[in-house]
């Protein structure tokens, strides 16, 4: 009996390793590429006042954030958090504001670093107030 719940302990677990393989494979195919070349894509600030203000840009960076720091809309933060963006901080310990990210209202599932860019797309960033 302890010889079989050996083999099948042994099994689960190779089987269990083959399922992260194959996740993570999939995870590499399916994930969004960056496009190389120049794009044009739409960044849309809403302040907090829920005014907006729409910045066209033309660029040759493959990921969002890169692109953004180039036209000086944000500032490149060493902890991956972009707290400023088109001169305007939000700062969660005065008024639990921060920067929602979002492509066409969708949220971005990744941070700005990883999020590729291709011509024709528009983005957001609505300064939000708590959850």
């Amino acid at each position: 009996m302890q010889k079989k719940q050996k083999i099948l302990i042994g099994i689960g677990a190779a089987l269990l390793i083959v399922a992260v393989i194959v996740a993570g494979l999939l995870w590499n195919g399916f994930s969004a590429k960056p496009e190389e070349g120049s794009k044009a894509i739409v960044f849309e600030v809403v302040q907090k006042d829920g005014s907006s203000e729409e910045h066209e840009i033309s660029t040759d960076a493959e990921y969002l954030a890169d692109a953004l720091v180039e036209e000086g809309l944000i500032e490149y933060a060493e902890d991956g958090f972009y707290t400023t963006i088109d001169g305007v901080t939000a700062d969660w310990n005065v008024d639990q504001g921060w920067w929602c990210i979002s492509q066409d209202g969708v949220s971005l599932s990744v941070g700005m670093n990883q999020q590729p860019i291709a011509d024709g797309e528009h983005y957001e960033a609505t300064y939000t107030i708590g959850y």
